[in-house]
């Protein structure tokens, strides 16, 4: 599961710091009630990050469930089976998503939320997802298309410079452009899609965005960023009056199956 983004102790603790926002406890809600995990279902959550979404979905399928968490982050991991230890029958190991240590059609269902785009052959994890999943079972992505960020700046100039910096942090910025057909050649079918807009109209501290600025702040100056203009940028969002941030991810769900069709949207 290669990155450029590497998540260090630093990192880490800041995407940690996202997936406790409000904006993300509700995205996994929604994953939850995209998937409707079942009592004793197997899932396999491949870009586990710090095991927030394993964790709920272990709560759903309870003690004759299964669920695995697989993530390439030594440091996310060890967050994950800190705090969540109490289930047993969540599990979290190391592993690259090209290369499962699972049996064949061994799940009955897998979810990959953000981590698709970090790859770098996002469709050597699909065939894996494909040989590891159940004929029927189900498969749920979530990935952003960067481009659709809105942000509203003083420097439009600056906020390019950032960005440019930032797309480099994943293999794909835009992957879900071309996702639902890879998602189709891998042997999926019934492939819909829809968005899942990002929304903070505001300032909060408490947002995806905010924590987002230090992510990206981090993450522009190990790129070689002037740090003086990347702190001057994160100044300028946090002290707007009029503070406006959108940024589009998509959910993609397909099933397992021999025969594949074209790609739907959800309405």
């Amino acid at each position: 599961m290669e990155t450029a983004l590497r998540y260090d102790a630093k990192a880490a603790a800041q995407l940690v710091a996202i997936q406790l926002t409000p904006d993300m406890v509700a995205q996994r809600a929604a994953v939850l009630r995209a998937l409707v995990p079942g009592a004793g279902d197997r899932v396999l959550d491949v870009g586990a990050g710090p095991g927030l979404l394993a964790a709920a979905i272990a709560e759903r399928v309870g003690a004759a469930g299964r669920v695995l968490g697989v993530d390439i982050s030594a440091s996310l991991l060890a967050y994950a089976r800190m705090h969540f230890a109490s289930m047993p029958w969540l599990r979290f190991v190391q592993a690259d998503a090209a290369r499962l240590p699972c049996p064949d059609a061994s799940f009955d269902t897998i979810v990959c939320t953000q981590a698709l785009e970090y790859l770098r052959d996002a469709d050597a994890a699909l065939a894996e997802f494909a040989r590891v999943l159940r004929p029927g079972g189900q498969l749920l992505a979530i990935d952003t298309d960067w481009d659709s960020i809105v942000w509203a700046s003083s420097d439009a100039a600056r906020m390019a410079r950032v960005l440019a910096l930032w797309d480099e942090h994943v293999a794909d910025p835009h992957l879900p452009r071309t996702l639902g057909r890879r998602i189709e050649r891998a042997g999926f079918e019934r492939v819909c899609v829809r968005a899942m807009p990002l929304l903070n109209p505001a300032f909060d501290p408490d947002t995806y965005s905010n924590r987002l600025i230090d992510l990206i702040a981090s993450f522009a100056t190990s790129r070689g960023a002037d740090e003086a203009d990347v702190d001057a940028w994160a100044r300028d969002l946090r002290g707007r009056e009029d503070y406006f941030f959108s940024l589009n991810r998509y959910l993609f769900f397909a099933t397992r199956a021999r025969e594949r069709v074209g790609v739907a949207v959800i309405r």
